[in-house]
């Protein structure tokens, strides 16, 4: 897998300043929030566009990608790309920054080999904190059936795991939570726990951003991914994000 200060670090520009300012989560503020969609708040959320994310990506992230269809939130990869290459795929990641608690997301991922359907929490140089930080639930269209959980520690990766879902991700919604505390990290799935962290595993400190996303991969990947051919548009929906902070 490539890691995301490596895809961040060839990035000239966000295309949006975000006001993160470098401090610990021992400081950061507690916010409870819940968004439902397919209204996208602009104050809450930054649509990614016009750039891409290295060469493991073969497409451009396109706001236009991103859009309220039917009581929900539609991530599109489709050939409606940009300039810098000929297919368009979604991102979005919040204003906010939080710490400690239950991030939630309702979802139904895509599916195909070579995709990428992504919920998960970043902060890292880009947003102005040197300490690279990550928590993951990466669903590859590959194998629907499964999700690849993941984490980051000031850049460094931890143990991770692939579960067995019991359902193909692609076909229905499912909700999908990460329990962050200053000593475990624990992933679920319908409000089961699949996995948690180790107890000698380095667990994230800095307060960070909540990211959703769908992308496909280039050859660089497809020992990963799988190999990527367009066939026509696939795409992903959210429904809703939630994030509860601990007591």
């Amino acid at each position: 897998m490539i890691k995301f200060w490596q895809r961040w670090a060839i990035i000239p520009c966000l295309g949006v300043a975000l006001a993160c300012a470098p401090c610990f989560l021992a400081h950061a503020e507690q916010i409870p929030f819940f968004l439902p969609f397919p209204k996208i708040d602009l104050s809450h959320w930054v649509l990614s566009d016009g750039w891409v994310n290295g060469d493991h990506q073969s497409c451009e992230w396109r706001a236009s990608a991103i859009t309220g269809v039917d009581g929900k939130i539609q991530m599109l990869l489709s050939d409606h790309g940009g300039q810098r290459r000929p297919l368009g795929c979604a991102e979005m990641h919040t204003k906010e920054t939080m710490s400690y608690g239950l991030y939630q997301a309702r979802m139904r991922t895509a599916a195909g080999s070579g995709l990428n359907t992504a919920f998960f929490t970043f902060v890292g140089p880009p947003m102005g904190v040197p300490e690279h930080d990550e928590i993951d639930f990466e669903f590859l269209g590959k194998d629907p059936n499964t999700v690849s959980i993941t984490h980051y520690t000031n850049g460094k990766p931890n143990k991770g795991a692939v579960v067995q879902l019991g359902f193909d991700a692609s076909k229905d919604f499912h909700n999908y939570g990460i329990e962050w505390s200053p000593h475990k990290i624990r992933w679920f799935v319908d409000d089961k726990m699949v996995y948690e962290t180790p107890a000698d595993a380095a667990i994230p400190r800095n307060a960070t951003h909540i990211f959703l996303s769908l992308w496909s991969g280039s050859d660089v990947e497809k020992y990963w991914l799988g190999p990527f051919t367009y066939d026509g548009p696939v795409s992903a929906e959210i429904e809703w994000v939630k994030f509860t902070p601990s007591p």
